[in-house]
């Protein structure tokens, strides 16, 4: 045998020089795809529950009160609906949007162009813009919780169970009816 026989190859070398930091890569990317997954759902997470909304409503405007004053916040009996229930849609795509357009919110609040004093003059054209939201996704977020035990139309006075009955045929969708439910209605419409 010559020493030649024995000597690795150009590409020998090369994947031998490589597969030590690409096999620690591997389970270093594989940490750091999990760390930002679950950074990422501890955000989803944080800006879906109450206390993230109540932290800049309760300083500018009395939505807060309005909707602790309603039926939706609960009454220790009945499961709440949280504000994310009713404005963060449940598909996974159409949340991201909301959440992608709801960053010029905070925007707005830190440049200081919403403001505790001219918040109720621009409340119409926000609200509007949310009604207009559910009219055109057929108020999936009101159906997602009002559905089988949670909207018995047995259970509901005649008026109520007849109109809900024909809701459809009428191409109406909650908020035709229910618009000023959980927070003041507003004079836009």
């Amino acid at each position: 045998m010559n020493a030649d026989e024995h000597k690795p190859t150009r590409w020998q070398r090369l994947w031998s020089w490589l597969k030590t930091p690409l096999l620690l890569g591997i389970p270093i990317g594989v940490v750091l795809l999990v760390a930002g997954a679950a950074s990422f759902q501890g955000v989803m997470v944080l800006s879906n529950q109450n206390a993230f909304c109540f932290s800049c409503h309760l300083k500018m405007d009395t939505i807060v009160q309005e909707y602790q004053a309603s039926s939706h916040y609960g009454d220790g009996v009945d499961i709440p609906a949280t504000c994310a229930d009713c404005h963060v849609p449940h598909p996974f795509i159409d949340k991201m949007k909301v959440k992608i357009v709801a960053t010029a919110d905070i925007y707005h609040m830190l440049a200081g162009t919403v403001t505790k004093e001219n918040f109720e003059s621009l409340r119409p054209a926000m609200a509007e813009s949310v009604w207009k939201q559910m009219e055109a996704d057929n108020s999936a977020n009101c159906r997602h919780c009002h559905q089988g035990d949670n909207f018995n139309l047995a259970a509901q006075p005649q008026r109520a169970r007849l109109n809900h009955q024909q809701m459809d045929e009428r191409g109406e969708t909650c908020i035709d009816c229910h618009q000023g439910l959980t927070h003041n209605r507003i004079t836009s419409r």
